[in-house]
């Protein structure tokens, strides 16, 4: 990834812009409102983001041409709720006595098992002696 570096000039024009918060060599900071106001235009509208840009006066020469797309994709995973985005990732713990009873049932199963395993063997046996 290359970094783009703005001349003073093209710093001054981009921090003309009234959706600029700050403006540097290097980067570009956007205000909340436009961050917010894209978002709406760009998920409810159906808007592309080079369109929502270039209606906003950015120059696509000079901020890049890609850079609209990368920063929807950026602002859409960051402004979502951070909370819904966990709900649906993270399965809530089940709480102490489930455990235990999950724990019980287990034990229980396997004991189960190992009497039905020693019946079967002792059963073997009885046949060999014989």
């Amino acid at each position: 990834m290359s970094i783009r570096i703005l001349t003073d000039e093209q710093v001054k024009i981009i921090s003309a812009n009234k959706n600029v918060r700050r403006c540097s060599n290097k980067s570009i900071r956007y205000k909340k409102q436009f961050k917010e106001k894209a978002m709406e235009l760009y998920n409810q509208e159906g808007l592309a983001a080079v369109e929502i840009f270039e209606s906003a006066g950015f120059n696509l020469d000079v901020i890049g041409k890609r850079t609209p797309n990368r920063l929807m994709n950026q602002w859409n995973s960051s402004l979502k709720p951070k909370s819904a985005c966990l709900r649906q990732l993270v399965k809530p713990k089940p709480s102490e006595k489930v455990r235990r009873e999950n724990n019980i049932r287990r034990l229980k199963t396997r004991i189960a098992y190992l009497e039905a395993e020693n019946d079967f063997l002792a059963q073997l046996r009885a046949r060999t002696r014989k």
